[in-house]
C-alpha cells in the first residue's frame, strides 16, 4: 500500500488520476504538482508550482477531503461544462497554449463568443433540472464547478468551495453582440453572476438534457453528449 500518489500535469491529468483513485476504491492521499497549461484546480488550492516546494507540500503531509463530482460514472475534480468555453480547448492550438498561455483561451473564447453570435449558432434549448425547479433555457454555456477557477478565470464561480457538498451552476443564455465586451470583462471580477443573462445557483445534483449534441467536457476533456446527471460526492478525494 503506497502512502502517496502523485499527480504532475494539468486538469486533464488530475482527472485522469482522480479517477483511479475513485473506481479502484484507494483511500490514498492524492499530492498534485500542477504543470498544464491551465491548473485550475492547482490555483484554487494554492498549490506550489515548482519542485522545491512540491517537497515542502509532501514533507507537511497536510491532507484535506474535497469534493468531487460525478458525470454519470466518471468522476471530475474542478468542472463540467457545455457550450462555447468548452470549445476554446480544442480550437486553441499547441501552438498557440505554449506561446500564449492561458491568454490564448481568452483570446479564443473572445473570437467563439462573437463568431458564434455573428452567425446565430451558439444557442441551444437546454432543460435543467433539481430539487428545486424545472426549466427550460436558450443557453449559449454552462458550467458546473466545484471550484471558483474555470478556463483560466479566478472568479468565474465565485462563491464556490471545494469542501461545501455543493456545485456552483452557470448557465449563460443568449448574449447579444452589445452584451459581449461586457460580459467577458465581468468574468475577471466575478461581477458576471449579477448579469441578467446569467443564472447562478448551488445544489447537489442536477440533471441537463437538450435535443442538440451538446458534449459535455469534465476538467478539460471531452465526455459524453447530454442528457447527464451530476451529482455531488461529499469530501470524496483526499488531497495534500
Amino acid at each position: 500500500q503506497e502512502d502517496v500518489i502523485v499527480c504532475i500535469g494539468g486538469d486533464g491529468t488530475l482527472n485522469e488520476v482522480a479517477n483511479g483513485i475513485y473506481h479502484k476504491e484507494r483511500a490514498v492521499p492524492l499530492a498534485i504538482l500542477p504543470t498544464g497549461t491551465v491548473n485550475d484546480f492547482g490555483s484554487f488550492l494554492n498549490l506550489p508550482q515548482d519542485v522545491g516546494g512540491f517537497y515542502q507540500l509532501l514533507k507537511r503531509n497536510q491532507v484535506e477531503a474535497v469534493d468531487l463530482g460525478l458525470a454519470n460514472d466518471r468522476v471530475f475534480v474542478n468542472v463540467a461544462a457545455g457550450g462555447f468555453l468548452t470549445e476554446i480547448a480544442y480550437t486553441v492550438s499547441e501552438d498557440q497554449k505554449a506561446k500564449l498561455g492561458r491568454m490564448a483561451y481568452y483570446l479564443e473564447g473572445a473570437k467563439e463568443l462573437v463568431g458564434g453570435i455573428v452567425r446565430g449558432d451558439r444557442t441551444w434549448e437546454l432543460e435543467v433540472v433539481n430539487r428545486q425547479f424545472h426549466r427550460t433555457y436558450q443557453a449559449q454555456m454552462f458550467i458546473i464547478a466545484n471550484s471558483t477557477s474555470v478556463g483560466g478565470f479566478k472568479n468565474l464561480a465565485p462563491t464556490a468551495e471545494v469542501q461545501d457538498g455543493l456545485f456552483d451552476v452557470l448557465i449563460l443564455e443568449n448574449l447579444d453582440l452589445n452584451e459581449i465586451v461586457e460580459i467577458l470583462t465581468q468574468f475577471m471580477t466575478g461581477r458576471h453572476i449579477h448579469h441578467d443573462r446569467m443564472t447562478y445557483l448551488q445544489t447537489d445534483e442536477i440533471t441537463l438534457s437538450c435535443k442538440q449534441d451538446i458534449i459535455v467536457d469534465l476538467d478539460g476533456e471531452r465526455y459524453q453528449p447530454l442528457p447527464m446527471t451530476f451529482k455531488v460526492i461529499h469530501k470524496g478525494l483526499q488531497v495534500l
